[in-house]
């Protein structure tokens, strides 16, 4: 709760301003809580460049799979779609995590871990016969 008694400090530092009652004004006070407020505010800068790094790093990882499964499918109409709702401005990061997850969940069904089909089926006398095969369509 440091950052709200500093909070409350600084007002009560303005309302003594802003009613001129100068002799009620701790200056000493005023000077060391404004020495913090320059901390935290530094702090706070720190710490919203870190956020919108991961932030542009986490659209980004969005935008990839959004990008891949595209051309995997060969329709664009998809990565459109997801850019236009990631350079959207008034996307909450709940909203930026479901769009990932159903992103994500495209890309797994685009690009299985495991085989869904099988590529290459044996014939009866020995030989092998090579399917078509087609990244993002189940067979």
């Amino acid at each position: 709760m440091q950052t709200q008694n500093l909070i409350d400090a600084l007002k009560g530092h303005l309302s003594c301003l802003d009613s001129e009652k100068i002799e009620k004004i701790d200056f000493d006070q005023m000077q060391e809580d404004l020495k913090t407020a320059v901390e935290a505010l530094n702090h706070l800068q720190k710490k919203d460049q870190l956020c919108n790094k991961l932030l542009s790093d986490f659209k980004s990882e969005i935008k990839r799979m959004s990008l891949a499964i595209s051309r995997a499918k060969g329709d664009g109409s998809t990565c459109n779609l997801v850019e236009k709702l990631l350079s959207s401005e008034n996307q909450s990061f709940d909203e930026l995590v479901l769009l990932r997850e159903k992103v994500r969940e495209d890309f797994n069904q685009s690009f299985p871990t495991k085989p869904q089909a099988k590529v290459v089926d044996t014939l009866g006398y020995g030989g092998f016969k090579i399917n078509e095969f087609k990244a993002g369509v189940k067979q």
